[in-house]
C-alpha cells in the first residue's frame, strides 16, 4: 500500500492520511482535519488539498490539487477549445 503524506500546515511533520483526521466533536458525520482544522465530509478530496502534487490547466495559470477540479474547470472556462476540438 503507497503512503501518502502531506505537508502540515502548521509547520509540524507531515501527516498520513490515516494520521490527518479525527472525528469532529460537534457533528458526526464530519471529520476535522489535524493539519488545518477544517471539517470536512470527504477526507480523501480535502486530503489532497495539503498535498504538493498538483494538476496544470493546459489553457490557463490554473492550478488544481484534483484532476476532477481541473476537469470541471476546463469544461467550465475553457469551452471554447473543447468544441475546436470536436470539429477535427
Amino acid at each position: 500500500m503507497e503512503v501518502l503524506l502531506c505537508k502540515s500546515i502548521n509547520g509540524g511533520s507531515a501527516l498520513s492520511y490515516v494520521e490527518m483526521f479525527e472525528p469532529s466533536s460537534t457533528n458526526m458525520l464530519l471529520w476535522r482535519c489535524k493539519s488545518c482544522g477544517k471539517e470536512v465530509t470527504n477526507r480523501w478530496h480535502h486530503f489532497h488539498s495539503h498535498t504538493s502534487q498538483r494538476s496544470f490547466c493546459p489553457y490557463c495559470p490554473a492550478t488544481y490539487s484534483r484532476i476532477d477540479t481541473l476537469r470541471s474547470h476546463v469544461r467550465t472556462k475553457h469551452t471554447m477549445y473543447l468544441n475546436a476540438k470536436h470539429l477535427l
